[in-house]
């Protein structure tokens, strides 16, 4: 399975950019990562954008997803919400459909007690709206994230490890035929 991972983040060493790499790190056999790191390079959305001749980046985004078995995003929390350049990534993609019917996986990381649950709220409606399959249980928030990795920026905590891992499990299950 094709998992095409996306941070909601601009910082290269953001948490939940440090969240995908666990990921690709812990991930069950069979199961292969990409990850699409040009979130910079979009421009703002609008409508009249979005006719040919698209950006580059927007071209490459589309058929990445387009390829994808399923999704695995990861968003911080900004101000109770997503961030807006992943809400822009998400316009960019919203009528052409790419997505329609993945699977998809919400991950959050946090330094707060919270864990970014707003943002994810706010993203698992986005993607229910855009007819993406968000699957709860391969979703998750990961509270007090900083102090949960090591210095390599890996899980620390068996458990957290052990959580990441069956979201992982949940993913890779939903993108089997049926």
């Amino acid at each position: 399975m094709h998992i095409l991972a996306l941070s909601g983040s601009l910082r290269a060493q953001s948490l939940n950019s440090l969240l995908l790499q666990e990921a690709v790190r812990l991930a069950p056999p069979g199961m292969a990562f990409s990850r699409w790191e040009h979130l910079d390079e979009l421009p703002h959305f609008s409508p009249e954008r979005d006719a040919e001749p698209l950006p580059p980046a927007v071209v490459d985004l589309r058929a990445r997803i387009r390829a994808a078995d399923g999704l695995l995003i990861s968003t911080p929390e900004y101000i109770h919400s997503l961030p807006a350049v992943l809400k822009n990534l998400l316009e960019w993609v919203v009528s052409s459909g790419e997505g329609f019917g993945k699977p998809a996986a919400i991950w959050s990381a946090s330094p707060s007690l919270e864990g970014g649950a707003r943002a994810h709220a706010s993203l698992v409606h986005i993607l229910e709206v855009m007819s993406i399959r968000v699957v709860p249980e391969a979703s998750l928030s990961l509270t007090l994230a900083r102090s949960g990795l090591n210095e390599a920026g890996q899980l620390q905590n068996p458990a957290q490890a052990a959580a990441l891992r069956a979201a992982l499990d949940w993913l890779a299950a939903a993108g089997e035929p049926s």
